[in-house]
């Protein structure tokens, strides 16, 4: 295993402002964030990563673990001239926004868990997924996608965005989507989470299937965790409301 290299893009507000590094879900990219991170560029300096294989960064060719994944934002705020930075991530990448404030402490300034938790889903799942994707690739994926990420006014009002959101999924490298189920198959953080020495911010989707309240209790019942339930809404919360998740963020 090896620490994969993420391709950075500035999405909002000056190199002056103190840096915030957002990434978005597995089979997004960085375009999922464009509209928060607008409003975020009031106070912050944007910048957007892309998982292995999504977007801008280029496809895996080795396995890797979610601790690797989370030194390689790290990397990229070193590359950047930052010796500390603020994260938010979505899904797969709020697990690294866990990951990193139990780890690397003494490089972030504020962690925000968006539509995640401490144990993603479980093995079994994962490997029957990066299976799948290996064989018929991430369009087929697409169906159980739409009407799980997205609530259904969103769907019937936005279907364009959708649209794009999910032709970006099928865009994405299929081996590196499954070398990432891989990794999280394999990533439980639940029994450090006693070690967390960092205010967390936790915004949960009322309606999402995946990081429901009994998910994220673990991480959202500690002393130093502020939720957030965001109303109405499915997985991809930054997508269909950015201004609530970004009014969280700049208010935590």
């Amino acid at each position: 295993m090896t620490e994969p290299v993420l391709a950075a893009t500035p999405l909002a507000g000056s190199v002056d402002d103190p840096l915030l590094i957002v990434m978005p879900s597995l089979g997004g990219t960085v375009a999922d964030w464009t509209d928060a991170a607008e409003l975020l560029g009031a106070e912050y300096w944007v910048v957007g990563l892309d998982l292995p294989g999504h977007g801008a960064s280029a496809a895996a060719v080795e396995g890797f673990a979610m601790g690797e994944l989370a030194a390689a934002v790290v990397s990229v705020a070193t590359r950047l001239g930052a010796e500390s930075f603020a994260f938010a991530g979505v899904s797969l990448s709020g697990g690294l926004a866990i990951e990193l404030a139990l780890s690397w402490t003494d490089r972030l300034d504020a962690s925000t868990v968006i539509c995640s938790s401490p144990k993603i889903g479980d093995a079994h799942g994962w490997t029957e997924r990066a299976a799948a994707v290996r064989a018929d690739g991430t369009a087929g994926l697409l169906d159980a996608l739409r009407g799980r990420w997205f609530s259904d006014d969103f769907l019937r009002s936005s279907a364009a965005v959708v649209e794009r959101v999910l032709a970006g999924v099928a865009a994405t490298d299929d081996e590196s989507y499954a070398l990432c189920c891989e990794a999280l198959g394999a990533w439980d953080s639940r029994s450090r989470l006693s070690q967390l020495a960092m205010p967390v911010l936790a915004l949960r989707a009322e309606l999402d299937t995946g990081a429901t309240a009994e998910a994220m209790a673990p991480l959202t019942e500690l002393p130093l965790v502020t939720e957030v339930v965001l109303p109405g809404l499915r997985h991809q919360a930054a997508i269909e409301r950015p201004d609530l998740v970004a009014a969280a963020i700049l208010t935590a």
